[in-house]
């Protein structure tokens, strides 16, 4: 079967200009070709803010999708809930680029990794999809649409983030002032330097390289949450910082 890469395109990019959700029009199962659908919607709509990243597990292979042009939104925040079709939270810890790093073939190193990479923030993920009955829909597909991303909100600063437990990080998410999540740890990846180091290298040799400024997240601690609009979510990493968001 041929995969038409640039109808795929077509249809992400008029569902996020129409707001009405469309169906995947093939099946995807190479994963070049999630990257290319990515790709192209970017290239419509701008330099690419920043990048997220998740890994399941901590030796699982992880998963990249671009925060397009805009997705980078300050603490505190305010959306148009009921112009979305879900509105999902996800508490992340996230990072800044620091150093511009040009693109290459060869490989980036863990050590330079970390050397581009500037302060560590709280980040709250808000989660919608241009994507009909996205339950019923292979994960590659919501990988194409950037893993459900609608936008990055910007939280509290996180100093001296290399010295840190990450699997000791107490996070709590509140919700219109009522406490849901509060626990020791909860990222897949348990900690989050993997991914950020492997999302450096991947955007280094595959995707144009990293522009200081741009910021990279790295999944979620609280898991996938939805909620209806009017909700007020706070999210805080105990002692380090905390986001907040209005829908």
């Amino acid at each position: 079967m041929t995969i038409d890469i640039s109808h795929a395109v077509h249809a992400l990019l008029n569902a996020r200009r129409s707001g009405t959700q469309v169906a995947p029009p093939f099946e995807l199962s190479d994963r070049s070709a999630v990257y290319a659908i990515q790709d192209g919607v970017a290239a419509a709509t701008g330099p690419v803010a920043g990048w997220k990243v998740g890994a399941r597990t901590p030796t699982a292979e992880p998963n990249p999708a671009p925060l397009l042009a805009g997705a980078l939104v300050p603490s505190p925040a305010r959306f148009d809930g009921k112009a979305m079709h879900m509105i999902g939270v996800e508490i992340e810890i996230s990072f800044h680029i620091a150093r511009d790093i040009a693109a290459r073939d060869t490989p980036v190193s863990y050590d330079e990794a970390l050397s581009v990479v500037g302060d560590a923030f709280v980040g709250m993920e808000v989660v919608d999809t241009r994507l009909a009955n996205f339950q019923k829909l292979d994960p590659e597909w919501l990988l194409a649409d950037n893993q459900m991303n609608h936008a990055l909100v910007v939280g509290g600063a996180i100093q001296n983030w290399k010295a840190l437990d990450w699997a000791n990080l107490r996070v709590t998410l509140d919700i219109d002032g009522q406490t849901i999540v509060d626990q020791k740890g909860g990222l897949g990846a348990v900690d989050p330097v993997r991914p950020l180091a492997w999302m450096i290298d991947h955007a280094v040799r595959l995707r144009g390289g990293l522009r200081v400024g741009q910021a990279i997240t790295t999944g979620s601690w609280t898991g996938l949450r939805y909620f209806p609009p009017g909700t007020h979510a706070r999210g805080t990493f105990v002692g380090l910082g905390s986001v907040e968001a209005q829908f």
